[in-house]
């Protein structure tokens, strides 16, 4: 049965009472308060009732958080071939097909990006094959774990609130469309939530349960099973019989050893320490990720250190006393503020007007209302909650240990148990960093370059090649995931308001650190900003469990036309985004994208390599200096050739040049031999031409003069 307790600040629970009695004794207590002793209670908060939904038992939650995956998985994995691969999938995609055909990836700290993705992506590819799907699965598939994992939070953020969160995070627009994009990024952000959850439940001291169990055991596997494997072509030599002989012999071992390993950490404690050694082990797979891992890791130091300081200010009797003419107080200096500023209003007023209008009729008029009335409901949400914070102080959430930095040196206990949990926590973290970096001890310079890579990204975290300024996230996050943006800053002052919700705190400082560190920073790329949107999701999921939990009905019946009318917007954008303008420059998140016609391109050179008689086999000639993801398309064509600058040749089966740069080279080097069949986009600014040899060519290919009659509106090459 739900129940709820009545808590005095920080203190333990002293009661313990089924909801519909409890509910009553409360109940009967208001209605006996007298008017003198209610204006009393105005100069602080009122004390905090923790209790579950009445309607919202373990199987119905277990239910709907079913339901929340399925979400999230349709949207990640159907249709995963429907967008061309970006060039930055194509440039990921060559790096893979290294791997694929060698067995060793060499780190190159400017290529920026860690190994962790090939080396995930290629044992998808290995299983499936070498082809579009199974490489963006490799991808999706830890978008989908990461909604799976917000669950586990359940304690911490409510029942109602981590539906929410996982709900916002399925339906991200952005956590949808970079899901389905083969890139670090979903990896990287997944690491970040995994080394919370794993911190957390290492200071809750709860025994491994069997999640934790089984990625304990995966991760060994991964760390022994290619080392293994080399060893044994090593030793079996090419004799096919011998080799899959010694493979087979050193699985055996292998596995052996991983159940070995993982029964000794079991019995350690009640398995505990598996938890911080997680947690070390995606610290480590991070930075083997993306070198931005040092950005996120510090935003979450520096948001305990002020979970520590807010913590000291809101407990004090001033803020205790005051609290409610100190947030009034705030809100009109930033009032004020925002009123008297010039450059603020006008700002503002411009980009709407830039981003939403067209002689002052809105051409995409669903985002722009969806900003205004999201917005005003939060403000109405907002003016509810400090009204009714005034008279009770409800929360679903009662955290089962204290978030503090004395709970996280006691769980690390005393004497001999520390320094060889330390000690195996730094192992693991030493023993996978240069595990990934070397390419599974294959390629030891690949360490030392991990180090020059930051070097690098500093010179390349300097430049803004967006052009959108510090508000740059501001104006992508508002366009395309307004709901998460304002729900998550109502989450953030209410859990800063409340100032009983560690982890509520530590998630708002995260979300709210990282948004102002990226937004500081002048390289930004749209796909950085999910670093920041998943606490903000999960503060968010929190902003609407705190608010339903009210016993006020104009309070409950608001959040929840807020948090409906949030959720019909991100399945409105995600749809938009995902499937039908996945392509189109206007939306935030295609970031100089491919365009749709160019597999147009590629059926064509498919249907001209068939007609050739010589399939994969024919000679493809790619010229243009801008060709990715071409590569990817060409993986089967094993002569087509990628120069990047006219060549001589007139027996190739076809050519693909560059329109506009190589219209007067192309025409001058091959007319004699060659027709062009059509002009296709690449991306913003890039298109690309189709030229196919005389013999070969459609009767209505066109001679090569009339490539000048075909205009194309110059664009901006990104």
């Amino acid at each position: 049965m739900a129940k709820k307790r009545k808590i005095q600040k920080d203190s333990s629970p002293v009661e313990n009472v089924p909801v519909s009695e409890s509910a009553k004794a409360d109940s009967a207590a208001n209605e006996s308060a007298s008017k003198p002793a209610r204006a009393a209670k105005t100069a602080q908060p009122a004390a905090v009732f923790t209790r579950e939904p009445d309607f919202l038992s373990d199987r119905t939650w277990l239910i709907l958080a079913a339901i929340i995956t399925a979400i999230a998985a349709i949207t990640r994995f159907v249709a995963l071939e429907l967008r061309p691969l970006h060039h930055d999938e194509g440039v990921n995609g060559h790096f893979l097909k290294s791997l694929f055909n060698d067995g060793m990836y060499k780190y190159d700290p400017a290529n920026y990006h860690g190994p962790t993705l090939y080396y995930i992506s290629l044992a998808f590819t290995k299983i499936f094959g070498f082809t579009t799907i199974p490489i963006r699965m490799s991808v999706a598939i830890f978008g989908v774990l990461m909604v799976a994992m917000v669950f586990f939070l359940r304690r911490y953020i409510g029942s109602i609130g981590s539906l929410a969160a996982a709900l916002f995070l399925a339906l991200s627009p952005g956590m949808v469309f970079i899901s389905r994009y083969f890139i670090h990024e979903i990896f990287f952000v997944f690491l970040s939530l995994g080394v919370v959850v794993a911190v957390v439940f290492f200071m809750e001291k709860r025994a491994a349960g069997p999640f934790a169990i089984g990625w304990m055991a995966l991760i060994l596997l991964v760390c022994f099973l290619p080392s293994a494997l080399n060893l044994a072509a090593f030793i079996g030599g090419t004799t096919v019989t011998v080799l899959w002989g010694f493979r087979l012999i050193f699985f055996i071992a292998e596995a052996a050893l991983v159940y070995y390993i993982v029964q000794m950490l079991l019995s350690w404690d009640g398995g505990r320490p598996i938890y911080l050694i997680l947690a070390s082990a995606c610290v480590s797979l991070i930075f083997a990720t993306k070198e931005t891992g040092f950005i996120t890791l510090g935003t979450m130091l520096l948001a305990c250190l002020s979970v520590w300081v807010w913590r000291g200010i809101r407990d004090s009797d001033t803020f205790e006393k005051n609290w409610f003419r100190i947030v009034i107080g705030a809100m009109v200096a930033l009032a004020f503020v925002v009123l008297t500023g010039p450059d603020i209003l006008s700002g503002a007023t411009a980009w709407m007007s830039d981003a939403f209008f067209n002689q002052y009729i809105p051409p995409n008029p669903f985002p722009y209302y969806s900003i205004i009335l999201l917005a005003i409901g939060g403000v109405v949400v907002w003016a509810l909650f400090l009204a009714n914070q005034r008279r009770e102080n409800i929360s679903t959430i009662d955290e089962p240990v204290e978030l503090t930095p004395s709970s996280f040196t006691r769980a690390l206990g005393t004497g001999s148990d520390r320094m060889l949990l330390i000690g195996a926590v730094a192992i693991a973290f030493i023993y996978i960093s240069v595990l990934f970096f070397s390419s599974f001890f294959t390629y030891g310079e690949g360490v030392w370059k991990a180090i020059e890579a930051y070097a690098i990204w500093t010179k390349t975290g300097n430049k803004d090649h967006t052009m959108h300024g510090y508000l740059g996230y501001v104006k992508w996050g508002l366009k395309i995931e307004s709901p998460i943006l304002i729900i998550s800053l109502l989450g953030a002052l209410i859990a800063l308001l409340k100032g009983r919700h560690r982890f509520a705190m530590f998630t708002a400082f995260w979300a709210f650190g990282l948004f102002a560190a990226y937004s500081i920073i002048p390289y930004k790329t749209p796909w950085l900003a999910l670093s920041f949107l998943l606490p903000m999701c999960i503060i968010a999921g929190y902003a609407i469990g705190e608010l339903l939990a009210s016993r006020n009905i104009a309070l409950k019946t608001a959040s929840i036309v807020l948090g409906a009318a949030g959720v019909f917007v991100l399945t409105y954008q995600t749809y938009q985004h995902n499937f039908v303008r996945y392509d189109d420059g206007d939306m935030p998140y295609v970031y100089a994208h491919t365009r749709r016609q160019f597999l147009d391109l590629v059926s064509e050179i498919e249907r001209y390599a068939e007609k050739s008689g010589k399939g994969k086999e024919a000679v493809i000639e790619i010229i243009s200096p801008d060709y990715w993801p071409m590569t990817w398309y060409m993986n089967d064509y094993t002569r087509a050739g990628f120069h990047g600058s006219p060549v001589d040749v007139t027996a190739s089966e076809m050519i693909v040049a560059k329109k506009n740069d190589q219209d007067a080279t192309v025409i001058q080097k091959y007319s004699n031999h060659y027709k062009y069949v059509g002009v296709y986009p690449l991306r913003p600014g890039v298109n690309l031409v189709l030229l196919v040899r005389n013999d070969l060519a459609d009767a209505n290919a066109q001679d090569l003069n009339k490539l000048l009659e075909y205009k194309v509106v110059p664009g901006v090459t990104s």
